[in-house]
């Protein structure tokens, strides 16, 4: 799992990140946590998914894991993944995801 530099975090998320952190690296289980990633699927933008995820093999096979987003329920996510689409398109006045949110921007943890 690759970290966005810059990881855009719901409110509720970002007062425990640490924690949040220290849990991923280990592997732990987290209620309420969703990730969000660059999409697996070309054509797509991003990739919303509960953390639980990560405990299945094949998702893992297919999932793109650079995560720029973490947030705190599935409502939250939706926001923070509203928020990334217009920050993406305020600063690009496009939808090229990829060139903006650049490999060298992630740091693996």
């Amino acid at each position: 799992m690759r970290w966005y530099q810059d990881l855009y975090l719901g409110p509720n998320a970002g007062q425990n990140i640490s924690n949040i952190r220290k849990k991923a690296a280990s592997g732990q289980w987290m209620a309420g946590i969703y990730y969000i990633t660059l999409a697996s699927v070309p054509g797509n933008l991003l990739d919303i998914f509960h953390n639980g995820m990560l405990r299945q093999p094949l998702f893992l096979q297919r999932q793109c894991l650079d995560v720029i987003g973490i947030a705190q329920g599935r409502m939250e996510a939706l926001r923070l993944a509203e928020q990334i689409i217009w920050d993406l398109y305020r600063n690009t006045e496009g939808f090229d995801i990829r060139s903006y949110f650049r490999s060298e921007d992630f740091v693996e943890d």
